[in-house]
């Protein structure tokens, strides 16, 4: 070799190593998928599975059957069986179909009729590369995903319910009279704590009169004698319709009203309830007639 051969050769060294060498064909393994490069990393974080119709779905390896609209589906086709598995081009593809609501499948993404490339056969136990495609604007429901290596898997895809809640717009305001209401007061029972509560128009802060009244054993009428009163104050509620509440124990039981009213007496209302006998060991004796006022505290 002489030394000017020597030379060339020396140089054309340097200048692959310095630039590099090219590949301009993939190596026999590599299934390199655009859709996959493209597409970020599958970002489920559960696993979910639904019944599949067809056996092939197992050879279709993915995180979950259940995405949330907009995540990324990934799934990647292992050959489990004994026998090699082709599919129609290299690297294989796939395409999505949707079923609409007549049960019909319609294609969502790829190619209905996928050109015919150079077949890939998929030794058993090897396995494709990752394939990745992104749901974002899709429509929640079934969809399956179709194969040219002869199998498919079915997926479901979600809406997840929106975390801002819906306004609901006050109704035109009707009757503008000023109100009081008492809401329905269940049976209590002696010595337990109660709570009576209702709404009105009175502004939040007000201050509401109430008082309770005891009803004579046997008649409607009402004992003066045995009267408590009280005051609470009104809470802010919607749409104009605010809230009020008394808080007490009643220690004798029988029949009661409350009745409430703002400081000025023009809006008022009036409601009666029933406190039960408290479960006690039955005792025997005669009880004297009561003369003086039940022993009621509020607050």
């Amino acid at each position: 070799m002489t030394p000017r051969t020597s030379l060339i050769l020396l140089l054309l060294a340097c200048i692959l190593l310095s630039t590099g060498c090219t590949q301009p064909f993939a190596l026999e393994n590599s299934t390199a998928d655009s859709t996959a490069a493209s597409a970020p990393q599958s970002v489920a974080k559960y696993k979910l599975t639904i019944a599949q119709p067809e056996d092939s779905a197992r050879l279709v390896t993915m995180d979950t059957d259940v995405y949330n609209l907009g995540e990324v589906v990934e799934f990647v086709i292992t050959n489990e069986k004994t026998s090699d598995l082709s599919c129609s081009n290299t690297p294989p593809a796939f395409v999505v179909r949707y079923q609409t609501g007549s049960g019909q499948w319609v294609t969502r993404m790829g190619g209905e009729n996928t050109a015919l490339g150079n077949t890939t056969r998929l030794k058993p136990g090897e396995s494709t590369h990752p394939y990745r495609f992104v749901t974002t604007g899709w429509a929640p429901g079934r969809y399956r995903i179709v194969s040219d290596c002869g199998v498919s898997h079915e997926i479901l895809l979600r809406a997840l319910p929106s975390l801002t809640p819906a306004w609901t717009p006050c109704p035109p305001a009707g009757n503008t009279t000023p109100f009081i209401h008492i809401n329905a007061v269940s049976d209590h029972y002696a010595t337990e704590a109660f709570t009576i509560s209702g709404t009105t128009s009175l502004a939040p802060g007000q201050e509401l009169r109430y008082s309770i009244f005891a009803v004579s054993a046997g008649t409607t009428n009402i004992t003066a004698a045995k009267m408590v009163s009280s005051s609470t104050l009104v809470s802010e509620g919607s749409c104009g319709t605010n809230t009020w509440y008394v808080e007490g124990v009643i220690e004798v039981p029988g029949d009661y009203f409350i009745g409430i009213s703002d400081n000025g007496n023009t809006v008022s209302a009036v409601r009666r309830f029933t406190v039960l006998d408290a479960a006690r060991p039955t005792v025997t004796a005669t009880l004297m007639e009561q003369t003086k006022a039940p022993g009621i505290t509020t607050g």
